[in-house]
């Protein structure tokens, strides 16, 4: 006698039960960067962190070199060129990193003097963002006299909405001035009396606040030297760009985004190994950022 031949249907079952034993082999041997990349981490009070950032417990390879998160049990920092910023807000959805100078928490006069400096190749500031100049070391101008021959009157530092003093106690010279507008910006008048009081400061730094908190002090007059270190302490915002048209496309083909630190390129990382652009089709891939943009979860297929 002669087997008879398997039924269709019988052959079709047999086929699925043997992918469902082995799917879960299958997953569990997915590439280990995948499985690592594929879980966000907390730093601070911030939670739910993922691509570009790094730190902690999440390793390099899962970010992008400049966004190394430094993490506390309650602060969250991250060094963009020469200074220290505290990390107020991360918005995923639209790129933009909430942060404040950490030398300029509690007042005007830290230590060691350091611009606000981006990498244009990784950050750029928001379009609510305003240059802030603090001048440093200067010496104390005489008062302003009043004549009537001055067709415009000198701006005075005690007053003025945008131009105005403070103090460092044992700081060098104790007189320092800060200008919230740029010179380039003033009358004739106004510019040139106010680069006579510059012009005798020593130092200047050059910081960066939310525009609209600056306007909104100079519009109600309030804005002095408590409420600008609140406004610089109120942070500003940085577009960041971790090659984001790539990290969608790796995305959009269920692949994690992250950086090959080897080769210093883009790294999609897939259930089967990294590529360098995007996962290929006929995958099982689950991620985790089912709450980031682009994200998306790709079905195994024959």
């Amino acid at each position: 006698m002669h087997p008879l031949p398997l039924p269709g249907s019988f052959f079709f079952i047999i086929i699925i039960t043997f992918v469902l034993i082995h799917a879960p082999k299958f997953a569990s041997s997915a590439n280990e960067r995948y499985v690592n990349c594929n879980r966000t981490f907390a730093c601070g009070n911030i939670g739910n962190i993922g691509y570009p950032f790094w730190g902690s417990d999440r390793p390099e390879y899962c970010g992008y070199p400049g966004f190394q998160l430094n993490c506390s049990d309650s602060t969250q920092e991250i060094t963009i060129g020469s200074a220290t910023y505290h990390v107020l807000e991360i918005n995923n959805e639209s790129r933009v990193l909430t942060v404040a100078r950490a030398d300029y928490l509690d007042d005007l006069c830290p230590p060691s003097l350091i611009n606000t400096t981006l990498n244009p190749d990784l950050f750029e500031f928001t379009p609510d963002a305003q240059v802030i100049n603090l001048y440093y070391d200067c010496l104390l101008p005489p008062p302003p006299p009043p004549t009537p021959l001055t067709p415009t009157p000198i701006p005075n530092p005690e007053t003025d909405e945008y131009f105005n003093h403070f103090t460092c106690n044992g700081y060098r010279n104790t007189c320092g001035y800060y200008l919230t507008r740029n010179l380039s910006e003033l009358p004739p008048p106004a510019h040139i009396a106010i680069s006579g009081f510059l012009g005798t400061c020593g130092d200047r730094v050059v910081l960066v606040a939310n525009k609209s908190t600056i306007q909104s002090l100079v519009t109600s007059q309030s804005l002095s030297e408590e409420t600008l270190v609140d406004a610089l302490e109120n942070g500003f915002g940085l577009q960041w760009n971790a090659n984001n048209s790539l990290c969608d496309q790796c995305r959009g083909s269920g692949g994690l985004c992250g950086y090959n630190n080897v080769s210093n390129k883009f790294s999609c990382y897939c259930t089967d190994r990294p590529h360098e652009a995007i996962c290929p089709t006929g995958q099982f891939v689950t991620s985790l950022y089912s709450d980031q943009p682009h994200s998306k979860v790709i079905c195994l297929s024959y």
